[in-house]
């Protein structure tokens, strides 16, 4: 059986297929470009999309790659740096809380007998002391100034000790005043009177003689007791400032 009379019918059936076959793959072609632009808009990667390339009189279906999206072409490197957090920053480091003050100093009741003003010293405090602490250092020192010096300025001072009045000051000037007497009274024509009047002036003579010898001496008892008394004080006031020139005091 012959087939000539069927080829150009056949050929024209081949040209018909492969015309209808081109435009349906165009139309796809395209819209598979329009759905691979709105999907790099929105991912990263696009939806694969069939293209076709002509060859010859026949079409052969390419298939596409991803599209990358402008994202997706940067390094890697880049994308991993950008994805790693940031370290978080040491806190700083809160300053230590001062510790809370010191409570107040006490003192005890201020004895202004036992102060300078008492014993004559004045007191300045050099390192701007308060008042309180300067009476409790001068109680301090006046306790100590009487430990160190064995003086306790308050102590009553012992009368002074005069010596014993010296006795025959009369009898003494009465004799005297006799022998006057009779020389006198010889002189008179009469020695025995006058050696009784010469006894009774030199007995008053005598004994007022021995009373002012005796208040002499008195008064030099006292003086000497009195110079005791000023020394003592003195070196009672030299142990107190000495003790107060310690704790950064002036006295004086």
């Amino acid at each position: 059986m012959s087939t000539r009379p069927f080829a150009p019918r056949a050929a024209h059936i081949v040209v018909v297929t492969c015309t209808f076959a081109l435009t349906a793959l165009s139309l796809s072609a395209c819209k598979g470009r329009s759905d691979a632009s709105a999907g790099a808009t929105l991912t990263d990667t696009a939806a694969p999309a069939a293209t076709t390339a002509p060859a010859g009189d026949t079409a052969t279906m390419v298939s596409a790659g991803t599209v990358a999206s402008p994202e997706a072409a940067q390094p890697a490197a880049t994308k991993a740096a950008a994805a790693k957090p940031a370290a978080a920053k040491p806190a700083a480091a809160e300053p230590a809380s001062a510790p809370p003050p010191p409570p107040p100093k006490t003192y005890p009741p201020f004895d202004p007998k036992a102060s300078g003003s008492a014993i004559g010293v004045v007191v300045y405090p050099k390192n701007g002391q308060p008042i309180e602490q300067q009476h409790f250092d001068e109680n301090e020192c006046f306790v100590w100034a009487k430990t160190n010096t064995g003086i306790d300025p308050y102590a009553p001072v012992g009368a002074a000790t005069a010596p014993p009045p010296a006795q025959g000051g009369a009898a003494k000037g009465a004799a005297k005043g006799a022998v006057a007497g009779v020389a006198i009274g010889a002189i008179a024509g009469d020695a025995g009177k006058g050696a009784a009047i010469g006894a009774a002036a030199g007995g008053v003579a005598g004994r007022r003689n021995q009373k002012a010898n005796n208040q002499a001496a008195a008064n030099d008892a006292q003086a000497q007791a009195a110079a005791a008394a000023e020394q003592s004080k003195k070196k009672f006031a030299d142990g107190f400032t000495t003790c107060l020139d310690g704790k950064g005091y002036s006295a004086k």
